[in-house]
Order: structure tokens, then sequence, then C-alpha cells
């Protein structure tokens, strides 16, 4: 089991249970992400930080869209 499985388990099933509303929160997440990468892109500073931030926003939209997908 890899550290994300529990999490992807949980997602799953959420979109499962309210589709609708889980594809709302998707759309949510995915702009965020999106936001969070462009900080990255564009700081001068505390890159280390703003990396870290867009790499994990990344690979919660991987679990989320893993989830969604099935």
């Amino acid at each position: 089991m890899n550290s994300t499985d529990n999490l992807k388990n949980k997602a799953r099933f959420l979109c499962n249970a309210a589709p609708q509303q889980f594809t709302d929160f998707y759309g949510a997440f995915a702009e965020y992400a999106e936001a969070a990468t462009e900080i990255m892109v564009m700081t001068t500073e505390n890159i280390q930080l703003y990396q870290g931030h867009a790499q994990q926003c990344v690979k919660i939209l991987k679990v989320l869209e893993e989830a969604r997908n099935g």
C-alpha cells in the first residue's frame, strides 16, 4: 500500500456518494493548484516553499483525478 492509497479510497467513496459535489470540489482544487503553480513560477523569494506547495497540489490533484476516473 503506498502513501496515497487511503486518501484515494476515501476520495473515491466521496466521489461515488456525491458525484456533483466531488466534481465541484475537484474543479475548485484544480484552480487552486494552478494558482499555486503560478505563484511558484513568479516568486523571487521563498522558492522552495512555493515549490513545495505546488508539488503537493499536483500530488493531491493526481489522487483526486484517479479517484474520479475510478
